[in-house]
């Protein structure tokens, strides 16, 4: 007897690649991309540079690559970069600015992702010899740890504005900007002209199997490809995995308002359930995290139960779970985790 197949809501990473992605990868016109001779690759490279206004955009391995090429780039060793104290860039990527960029890293604390205008001003350093040089401000869009909380745009131009009295770049950490602009409906090239680069995930609700974006100017995408060889991530027949890119582009972007849509719905569907609570302020993309309150109960024995009832979440501590909807996940795989949730806590 075949095995149920189990609804993974632990990441919008477990995403595979489709048929179309799979036919693609196995008739890609290529080339050696670190020879810059890689036809698919740069046909990725262009249309994503086009989508946000920009010059270049450079593919990568990763998310986590593509935040620390930016970094490096726009830095000197010793330079400081300003960051939101929960941001993904500076908890979750293993100290990779002190590590790639040598850079200081000043974590100011935010609310949902949003460190107060006037703190980045704050933050900024004045010339003095004694003192780093602030160089850099990072913004992630959406905010992870918030529960994929869309950072508003007006929020967005006020930083903007004041990286600019200053002649300071500002960088997006944009690994699930799809889910957000999904929401806004905001153009891909009005968050270029905010932003000096930015990154984008095609490996997670994009589906593809590795890769990641860089958009910028063209001097920094030059930069940024120096630091990508230092790390290693120069690839040769890299079109292989850019034409899952490409059909992304055209096939799973328009799908991404459904995966919002189904996190909503299990948000909604958990309200009222005895020993949970939704322990974010809105849902407003792919991202719900749920608190167990329950004194009997706590996060890894609910995950436990949950893989009981074919269902896989993550725990986030002691009493938190995260559940990401993605491409994967159907509307019958929220019904289930609905019952099973349901079942756990009644069981008490």
């Amino acid at each position: 007897m075949a095995r149920e197949r189990l609804a993974d809501f632990r990441s919008d990473t477990v995403t595979q690649a489709t048929p179309r992605m799979l036919e693609a990868m196995a008739s890609a016109t290529v080339g050696d991309d670190v020879l810059g001779d890689d036809p698919t690759v740069k046909a990725l490279e262009q249309r994503v540079a086009a989508m946000f206004g920009h010059d270049a955009a450079l593919f990568m391995p990763s998310g986590t690559m593509s935040n620390q090429c930016a970094v490096a780039a726009h830095v000197v060793h010793g330079e400081e970069v300003i960051c939101e104290a929960s941001a993904h860039v500076f908890l979750y990527e293993g100290g990779g600015m002190a590590r790639v960029a040598g850079a200081h890293v000043r974590a100011i604390p935010g609310d949902h992702g949003m460190i107060p205008v006037d703190a980045i001003r704050a933050a900024i350093r004045p010339p003095d010899l004694h003192m780093p040089r602030t160089a850099l401000v990072m913004l992630e869009q959406s905010h992870l740890f918030s529960g994929g909380s869309i950072l508003p745009q007006h929020y967005l131009k006020a930083v903007r504005e004041l990286t600019q009295e200053h002649g300071l770049p500002l960088h997006l950490d944009g690994a699930r900007l799809v889910n957000a602009q999904a929401e806004t409906g905001i153009p891909y090239e009005e968050y270029g002209a905010l932003f000096d680069s930015i990154s984008i995930s095609l490996n997670k609700g994009l589906s593809c199997p590795i890769g990641s974006m860089l958009i910028g100017g063209g001097a920094f995408i030059e930069r940024a490809k120096r630091v990508r060889k230092w790390l290693g991530g120069g690839m040769r027949q890299a079109g292989h995995m850019a034409a899952c890119g490409l059909v992304a582009l055209d096939e799973v972007l328009p799908l991404i308002p459904e995966d919002n849509g189904r996190c909503r719905h299990l948000g909604l569907s958990i309200l009222g359930l005895p020993g949970l609570v939704i322990d974010q302020r809105t849902v407003d993309t792919n991202i719900l995290f749920v608190r167990v309150t329950d004194p009997d109960l706590d996060a890894p024995a609910v995950e436990a139960s949950l893989r009981d009832h074919g269902v896989m979440a993550l725990t986030m501590g002691e009493r938190r779970l995260r559940f990401v909807t993605h491409r994967g996940i159907s509307d019958a795989d929220v019904d289930r985790a609905t019952r099973a949730l349901q079942a756990i806590v009644q069981d008490r």
